[in-house]
């Protein structure tokens, strides 16, 4: 998973955004693989708006899943690798960075993702189920997130978390998949997260990508050795945007200043 150093109770703010963002990212984009899925439909407006929206050049208008993969998974995760490919100089709150090198790097992290049925019968992710499995592992037991999460299945694109002190919006701008293999996906997502901590500061945006490689074979193939189903390589690579300042923004357009690489694994649960 991308960055998560985010500490238990009351996080020191800046890091408290970057962590929520880091996992409200991956809860979308933590598992994907198809055999041999159609174009997804995934807006409450129907089959037009999803045309619309891939015309615009916004990809399909979400990840669909075999059949087979309804339910909840088990999966362990680990930061394998932080980069900063622009220099350290670049980024915009380098003690993050320092912190996921510190604390997250080489140690596995276990969580949940589950997949259901949208209303047009596909299996995509149930994003609001991964943000709040993903932050309960983060924060305080008896907080609850399942009534700060706004999402709509139907309509998947924008998903909103109030937390204590701060609400964030996320928005896919763009997605897209590739099978180069039949048992192989390649996944990508581009996200906008803003972030809101009330009146007395200035919204805060960040840009990210999570681009995910994966190889899956049977359970029942997977019993027979006692592996995972799946495994996977995931690269989340962060943006400049033109809040981290115009000049930087423009120098560096489209490449990442922090790139986290992790690998996972997929069981039943």
């Amino acid at each position: 998973m991308q960055g998560i150093y985010i500490t238990l109770m009351q996080p020191e703010p800046t890091n408290a955004a970057n962590s929520i963002d880091a996992l409200l990212l991956l809860a979308g984009s933590s598992a994907a693989f198809v055999a041999s899925a159609g174009p997804a439909e995934a807006s409450k407006l129907g089959g037009l708006a999803d045309s619309a929206w891939e015309a615009l050049g916004g990809g399909p208008s979400d990840l669909v899943f075999p059949e087979e993969f309804v339910g909840v998974w088990e999966v362990t995760s680990i930061l394998t690798k932080v980069d900063t490919p622009l220099g350290e100089d670049a980024v915009p709150n380098l003690q993050a960075v320092r912190r996921a090198q510190r604390e997250d790097l080489d140690r596995p992290t276990a969580y949940q993702v589950s997949f259901t049925r949208n209303g047009a019968g596909r299996v995509v992710y149930d994003r609001a189920f991964n943000t709040a499995a993903m932050l309960s592992m983060y924060y305080d037991k008896t907080l609850s997130f399942k009534e700060r999460i706004a999402w709509s299945i139907d309509d998947p694109n924008v998903l909103t978390l109030q937390m204590p002190g701060m609400s964030v919006r996320t928005r896919v701008t763009r997605r897209s998949e590739d099978f180069p293999q039949p048992d192989r996906i390649d996944t990508s997502e581009y996200v906008e997260s803003v972030y809101e901590t009330g009146a007395d500061g200035a919204p805060r945006i960040k840009a990210s990508q999570c681009f995910t490689k994966y190889k899956f074979r049977s359970e029942q193939a997977a019993a027979a050795d006692g592996g995972p189903a799946i495994v996977a390589t995931q690269v989340v690579s962060d943006f400049l945007t033109p809040y981290d300042g115009e000049q930087a923004f423009l120098a560096n357009m489209n490449k990442p200043y922090a790139q986290y690489t992790y690998r996972m694994a997929f069981r039943r649960a």
